[in-house]
C-alpha cells in the first residue's frame, strides 16, 4: 500500500519548514570539495518559532530535544491545513536513535555522589526516549495510538513502515509520523569513529554532526488535493540478502557509511545532503522530505542528480530511494514517488 504525504515539518541546521530546506538545496545541491574546505563542527537547530506557536508558560519544562519534535509537528499540521486540529484518532510514531542523550549525558557529573544530589525530577521524565511523543499527544490533542521506536540505525524505515501498516490496517485514517535527535556529546564522540559520509573515505576527518526533526502527515491513498508525492513502499534487510524487490531506474538519496553501497544488487546514482543538515542516527527523515521536494521541483531534481537521466521508465513513474546502511549490515529503503 502507498500512503499519501498531507504535510509535513522540518527543523534543522538549515531553519524551520520545507521552504528552508528547499532554499538550502537549491544554494548546495551538492557538498563542497577540496582541501581548503572544513567541515562544520555541527548542525544546530534553532526552536524560537515554537514560542510564537505555543504559549511559552505551557513549554516551560519541554527541553530542546521535545521542542524539536513539536516544531516539527505543528508546521506538518499547518502544512496539511489542520493548523486548527488534527483528525479524530490521528495515530503518532516517533522514530529516534539515541532520544535526548543531552539530558542524561551532557549533564552527568563526574562525581556520583553530586549527581545523585543533583538529580532532577524533570530532567528525569524529560530522559526517556518516549518523551517527545508524550508532548506531541498533548499539545496536538493526538487521541490515537501512540508508538516510540528506538533504534539507532534503522528507527525511520521502521516508523514509516509501522505507520503505513496501521493505514493498511484501518487502525486509523491518518498517522502523524516523524524522527528526532539531538546534539550531544555522545553523538558528537560516535561520529568521529564514522566514515566520512561526504566522500566515502574512512579517517579523512570529522563529519559534521547535527540534529533536527522531520514530521510527516500520512494518509490513506485516495485522500483529496493531495501536494506531495506519495510514501511507495518500505524496504528493509541485511547485506547480501534479496529481501526486497529491486529497484530500477530510481535514484538514491544516500544516509549509507559508503557512497558505493550495493543496494539489492545495484549501485544506482546516488546524492547526499549531509552537508546541509549533518549526520544523526535518524538523519533519514530529513532525507524523505529533500526527495519530495526533489520530486515536486524537477529543477531541484536535475541540480541534485546532474548525470541521472532515468529514460522513459523514470519520467512514467518517478520515484527516489531514500536509503540508509548500519554498521552491521543492516539497510532500510523508503521509496518516495509521485
Amino acid at each position: 500500500m502507498r500512503a499519501c504525504v498531507r504535510g509535513a515539518g522540518v527543523v534543522g541546521g538549515f531553519g524551520c519548514g520545507l521552504s528552508r530546506l528547499e532554499e538550502a538545496i537549491r544554494k548546495r545541491p551538492a557538498p563542497d570539495s577540496g582541501p581548503e574546505v572544513t567541515a562544520m563542527a555541527a548542525f544546530t537547530a534553532k526552536t524560537d518559532l515554537l514560542d510564537r506557536l505555543i504559549p511559552p508558560r505551557t513549554l516551560r519544562r519541554v527541553d530542546h530535544y521535545a521542542r524539536m519534535a513539536i516544531l516539527a509537528s505543528h508546521l506538518a499540521a499547518e502544512d496539511a491545513g489542520m493548523g486548527k486540529g488534527l483528525p479524530e484518532n490521528t495515530g503518532l510514531v516517533v522514530a529516534t536513535g539515541l532520544g535526548p542523550t543531552a539530558n542524561k549525558l551532557d549533564l552527568q557529573a563526574a562525581d556520583v555522589a553530586a549527581a545523585d544530589l543533583a538529580l532532577s525530577p524533570i530532567l528525569f521524565s524529560n530522559s526517556v526516549h518516549n518523551a517527545a511523543a508524550a508532548y506531541i499527544s498533548m499539545l496536538l490533542k493526538v487521541r490515537g495510538p501512540s508508538l516510540s521506536i528506538n533504534q539507532y540505525e534503522m528507527a525511520v524505515p521502521l516508523a514509516f513502515q509501522t505507520a503505513i501498516d496501521w493505514l493498511e490496517e484501518g487502525r486509523t485514517e491518518t498517522v502523524l509520523v516523524g524522527s528526532i535527535d539531538c546534539f550531544s556529546k555522545a553523538l558528537h564522540e560516535a561520529s568521529l569513529n564514522c566514515r566520512n559520509l561526504k566522500t566515502g573515505d574512512s579517517g579523512q576527518g570529522a563529519i559534521p554532526v547535527g540534529e533536527g526533526s522531520a514530521f510527516f502527515i500520512l494518509t490513506r491513498k485516495g485522500a483529496q488535493e493531495i501536494r506531495y508525492p506519495f510514501v511507495q513502499h518500505v524496504h528493509m534487510g541485511r547485506a547480501g540478502r534479496q529481501d526486497g524487490a529491486p529497484i530500477p531506474n530510481t535514484p538514491i538519496l544516500c544516509n549509507a557509511t559508503d557512497k558505493n553501497t550495493d543496494l539489492m544488487g545495484q549501485i544506482p546514482v546516488h546524492a547526499n545532503f549531509t552537508h546541509l543538515y549533518g549526520t544523526f542516527p535518524t538523519s533519514m527523515g530529513m532525507d524523505v522530505a529533500a526527495a519530495m521536494l526533489l520530486l515536486r521541483t524537477e529543477q531541484l531534481l536535475s541540480l541534485s542528480f546532474p548525470q541521472f537521466d532515468g529514460g522513459p521508465a523514470f519520467h512514467e513513474n518517478p520515484r527516489i530511494g531514500c536509503f540508509k546502511q548500519g554498521e552491521t549490515g543492516d539497510w532500510g529503503v523508503i521509496v518516495i514517488g509521485r
